[in-house]
């Protein structure tokens, strides 16, 4: 059955505060908290947790205290401490994906207790995963090219978007369009060509559809990361041969507190000014009841590089939270309302607009939630999720004088979802109705949207290798308005309603043979095009282009092999992984012509002579994306660890005979970690070599190296936890150049960068 009493302090929501008088509060604070700290009793409890089968350290373990709610997680060599330990025999409870749930009676003195090395066992067809963030569910298989990142590691590479956060992952690079437009690539996948959900289903906003429109969320609100690759991946959805990222908050308020617990986080940065506060409290207002309330604010001028300013960078971010939870025997309800504003400026570039462009984006959430343990023919969970979302967004001229918006998108998104899950069999269905609306020099219609999908993941085990296969069965019917259209480049008669019947599926393959995880996955998906896609006629000054849709486009159909061998040695551990995506009908945004004549090739664009924008028309092409990764965990001792990556991605447009545009350049990158009782110190150092597969009007980038610093000291008492964070990027204050970035043409990447965070429980 499912606890609701389990949390972490590792893997606290990353919730803030703004304060006005931001530096003189901060120093408070600091003063005050380490001033009660000296005076609380502090009994630690430390020990290793290794694989009982490989004798290897396991990192990311959770342990945990269910009767009052405080936890931890191993580090890379497996050790941990557990402070604000009880002073009486008390039992505690190890869990992590992939192993089976280990309890362990401790009876600790004054002076603490060390467990010593506690083995774990590997549980390989489903386990009972205990987040010390969230209600248990029930998890298929790990696919070994997944990644779960949360608590200490989370925190410590924290930045305000999801890219920059991700960006050490292997795998992941980041296409950026200013400081506040960052958006993770995932093996070469932009767009709608991966997943971005939260807590399962679709953030609701317009980010995957424009380089220039920001992810809706400030990542100082979450507090766990999922990438989910393999058969899993389509219990979220179709268009998944990239992958899923997967972000959640404790917005379910789904911890359990029996007294008033404030949550708080404050930062400061250097590189642009800019500063960041959120405080968050949870009001138990009965054993069955509890409140949560969370308020955000970060701002920042405008973004400095090793040879200047880059103007109009600034961004304004705010956010109000509210929930309401009811704890039921075996259930939990949660409503909630969130309300997030974000303003932000695109710096200028002669292609478009040579002053920039400012964007606002509004979006409002209710959401409904409901967990229940059951017994129903092998099935043990049922899940349900209601939302809606209402999304605005408003793009101006910097140098219009006008107060109405030259662009304006919006959408209202309504999405129904329930999920059961058992030992060996998830099932589900989605209901998702959209209604878009656009305006301005936007000329993409007006547009609704229908989509029913159903899904589910079966698993087996035989003999010693456990078998997946998922699948996913989706109808979406498409309905533009037609009454007020403002074609130049498409045939109106073209603007016609769009039917597409999307079905994905894949198998993956787990097997564990001595020190070996071996996995392979297939799949094959289906992926609709968006609208944009489909029906825009029109500039997009964001992207520095005119666009033209084509309505005649046919499903993205993906065929994908993916194959991983992971080797564990009681020296570290080593994995490698290969990919390769083929697509008959890879939809991509073409030149229209070569000649530079005006008017079929470019159109000016209110910007002079200089001021025009090329013509790009989607099209349908045979195309191929594969790589290879790689990763090795290597620790020296507990206090020492190495963990390097590699990232290699290749793209080819196989019916123009080109490489892809926009493949991210080769990576690799090394961490060395040391981890000492209250304070952890990390140093990275990656390697990015030049760009030189070009694609459709690409140049050349070179490579270069980075150096980052990033450390932490934290102190836990009876019932106040302080954690310090400061982090150092770009060292030596290098000038770079992103290849991924679109403005890589006006300006260099930051310079050397300092931030500070300050966490605060209690």
């Amino acid at each position: 059955m499912v606890s609701y009493n389990n949390y972490s302090l590792s893997a606290y929501p990353y919730i803030v505060f703004y304060f006005k008088y931001f530096n003189k509060i901060f120093k408070t604070i600091i003063c005050l908290g380490f001033t009660i700290s000296v005076w609380s009793q502090n009994i630690t409890i430390s020990g290793t947790i290794i694989d009982g089968n490989s004798k290897t350290p396991v990192h990311g373990a959770n342990i945990y205290i269910e009767e009052m709610g405080i936890g931890t997680t191993s580090k890379v060599d497996g050790s941990f401490e557990l402070n604000n330990f009880p002073s009486k025999k008390t039992s505690i409870t190890i869990s992590m994906i992939g192993f089976k749930e280990t309890k362990k009676v401790v009876a600790p003195n004054e002076d603490g207790y060390d467990i010593g090395i506690v083995e774990i066992l590997k549980a390989p067809i489903k386990i009972k995963e205990v987040l010390v963030d969230a209600h248990s569910q029930l998890k298929p298989e790990e696919f070994s090219s997944n990644n779960y990142i949360s608590g200490s590691k989370l925190q410590e590479n924290l930045k305000s978007t999801l890219a920059m956060t991700l960006e050490q992952e292997t795998g992941v690079f980041v296409q950026s369009m200013g400081q506040a437009v960052a958006k993770p690539v995932l093996r070469g996948y932009t767009g709608d060509r991966f997943l971005l959900t939260e807590n399962g289903i679709t953030t609701g906003d317009l980010s995957n559809s424009a380089i220039d429109h920001a992810i809706s969320f400030d990542m100082a609100s979450f507090n766990n990361v999922r990438i989910i690759r393999g058969p899993e991946a389509l219990l979220y959805g179709c268009n998944t041969i990239g992958g899923v990222i997967d972000v959640s908050r404790q917005s379910s308020s789904d911890l359990r507190f029996k007294k008033v617990s404030l949550l708080s986080l404050i930062g400061v940065k250097s590189s642009n000014n800019g500063a960041f506060g959120n405080f968050t409290i949870y009001l138990p207002i009965s054993d069955n009841h509890q409140l949560k309330f969370s308020l955000l604010r970060r701002s920042a001028d405008n973004q400095t590089t090793p040879v200047g300013v880059l103007d109009n960078t600034g961004l304004s971010n705010e956010e109000l939270f509210a929930s309401y939870s009811f704890f039921g025997k075996s259930h939990l309800t949660t409503v909630s309302y969130e309300q997030l504003s974000m303003d932000y400026g695109l710096p200028g570039s002669p292609e478009g607009h040579i002053n920039g462009v400012n964007l606002k984006m509004d979006k409002s959430s209710q959401k409904l939630t409901h967990h229940r343990d059951i017994s129903f023919f092998g099935f043990e969970t049922f899940d349900f999720d209601q939302r809606f979302i209402n999304y605005n967004h408003s793009e101006f001229e910097s140098s219009s004088i006008f107060d109405d918006p030259s662009v304006s998108m919006g959408q209202n998104l309504f999405s129904l979802q329930w999920k059961l899950a058992g030992e060996q069999l998830t099932i589900g269905s989605l209901f998702q109705y959209r209604d878009f609306r656009a305006g301005g020099f936007y000329w993409t219609p007006d547009t609704e949207e229908i989509r029913f999908s159903i899904f589910g993941l079966f698993q087996k085990k035989i003999n010693e290798t456990t078998l997946q296969f998922s699948s996913r069965l989706e109808q979406l019917s498409i309905v533009p308005e037609t009454s007020f259209l403002f074609m130049s480049n498409l045939d109106e008669s073209n603007i016609r309603n769009r039917n597409f019947t999307i079905l994905s599926g894949s198998i993956g393959l787990f097997k564990t043979w001595n020190n070996f995880d071996l996995s392979l996955a297939t799949m094959i998906s289906g992926r609709a095009p968006d609208l944009d896609e489909l029906y825009s006629d029109g500039p997009h000054l964001g992207t520095y282009s005119y666009e033209i849709g084509q309505p005649n486009l046919n499903l993205e159909r993906t065929f994908g092999i993916e194959g991983s061998i992971d080797y564990s040695m009681p020296i570290g551990e080593i994995k490698l992984t290969g990919y390769h995506n083929y697509s008959p009908n890879y939809h991509i945004s073409t030149a229209l012509g070569n000649t530079y004549e005006p008017g079929a090739d470019w159109i000016e664009w209110g910007s002079g002579s200089i001021g025009w924008l090329y013509k790009y028309q989607m099209k349908g092409l045979e195309a191929q994306i594969y790589g290879w990764e790689s990763d090795i965990i290597f620790p020296i001792n507990k206090t020492i660890n190495i963990i390097g990556s590699t990232s290699v991605v290749r793209g080819k447009n196989l019916s123009q005979g080109r490489n892809l545009e926009y493949m991210p350049p080769d990576k690799i990158q090394l961490l060395t970690e040391f981890n000492f009782k209250h304070f952890d110190i990390s140093f990275t150092a990656k390697k990015v070599f030049a760009q030189t597969k070009l694609g459709e009007f690409e140049t050349r980038t070179e490579g270069f190296s980075l150096f980052d610093l990033n450390g932490s000291y934290t102190i836990h008492s009876t019932r106040i936890s302080h954690k310090l964070i400061f982090q150092v990027d770009n060292i030596f204050d290098e000038v770079y150049y992103n290849h991924l970035s679109r403005i890589k043409s006006v300006m260099p990447e930051e310079g050397r960068c300092l931030s500070i965070q300050y966490r605060l429980i209690f």
